[in-house]
């Protein structure tokens, strides 16, 4: 039977737990704990083993608990990689499927019709791998500008894709991206609208001069050269310097070559006044040279028209025997 009352006894605890008791007191505390489990407990909690399992079973459920975060940022990190990445599929084949991208794939327009105000035509990509996904247009002066946007082939766009379009205006001029293709009742070759694209108005712009001469195909037909350009005072020229020796039998062939590009990079060029083809036949150095004047009498027209008029320039390259 208890003698001291449970609550006489607890507040003697905190001393007892800090050794501030006497010997008389500890063992009146011990008999009582002896026979009283609720004080035993309330011992325990201020030890504060209540709590704290064994350091061993503690230990044990901090590595689990330790094992099942690590577990779970693996599956949030594994989420989320996998998340981004199907996020970026979904993104690409979109791009690639759907939206597309514009005037990356070569295409051409077929069947092309132009009738007053009234565009039809057919836009065929050249890639088989391509389809045209959607057609846009832009007009400004008559001039009807055509952009496509391209795509992979797939269920949604198959290939070619039909165009037509009305015009505020009558159509003089029918473009796609940046290539004329019908211009004044006239279709326009690739190779005239290559051309014609390179036009500019100062010699002195090396950068465009070798665009120019490149869309000309100059060095596929008479080998590589170097330029030097004759700017420090007008007339300007530009002379073309053949690095190989040009074949005695193909002699008057190349130099009819020679005499049809000066005829076209002098139009071309705004403030060109004659192009020179330095080059070596025979075992002797020779040079020809064309003056925009000798080219204006053999166009029968100023040659300088033909950096204004595509349709200019495609009758000059039918005169001068220039195709591709």
């Amino acid at each position: 039977m208890k003698t001291i009352p449970c609550e006489v006894i607890r507040d003697l605890l905190p001393s007892h737990i800090d050794g501030l008791t006497s010997d008389v007191t500890d063992r009146v505390i011990k008999d009582h704990l002896e026979g009283c489990a609720a004080c035993r407990e309330v011992l325990s909690r201020m030890r504060g083993q209540e709590a704290a399992p064994p350091a061993d079973e503690r230990g044990k459920k901090e590595i689990d608990f330790l094992k099942k975060n690590r577990k779970r940022n693996r599956r949030i990190v594994l989420a989320s990689v996998a998340g981004a990445f199907l996020l970026a599929l979904l993104v690409l084949c979109v791009r690639m499927f759907v939206v597309g991208s514009r005037n990356t794939a070569p295409w051409a327009a077929m069947n092309l019709a132009v009738e007053g105000r009234q565009l039809t035509f057919t836009a065929v990509p050249l890639d088989s791998a391509s389809a045209i996904a959607r057609l846009t247009y832009t007009e400004e002066d008559g001039v009807v500008t055509v952009n496509a946007r391209s795509v992979l082939v797939s269920f949604l766009h198959r290939g070619s894709k039909p165009g037509n379009y009305t015009a505020a205006e009558p159509i003089r001029e029918v473009r796609l991206g940046n290539r004329t293709v019908w211009a004044d009742g006239q279709a326009i070759s690739a190779y005239t609208s290559e051309v014609f694209a390179t036009r500019h108005d100062y010699i002195g712009d090396a950068p465009a001069n070798g665009r120019t001469a490149m869309a000309l195909g100059l060095a596929d037909r008479l080998g590589a050269f170097t330029s030097r350009l004759e700017t420090s005072k007008e007339p300007y020229g530009w002379t073309v310097l053949l690095e190989e020796e040009v074949p005695a039998e193909r002699l008057a062939e190349r130099e009819a070559d020679m005499d049809a590009y000066a005829r076209v990079m002098i139009g071309l060029i705004g403030n060109l006044d004659h192009v020179t083809f330095s080059y070596r036949a025979d075992g002797k150095d020779r040079e020809r040279t064309v003056t925009a004047a000798e080219a204006t009498e053999y166009f029968g027209e100023d040659i300088k028209t033909i950096g204004k008029s595509v349709t200019a320039l495609g009758r000059l390259l039918e005169l001068s025997g220039l195709r591709r």
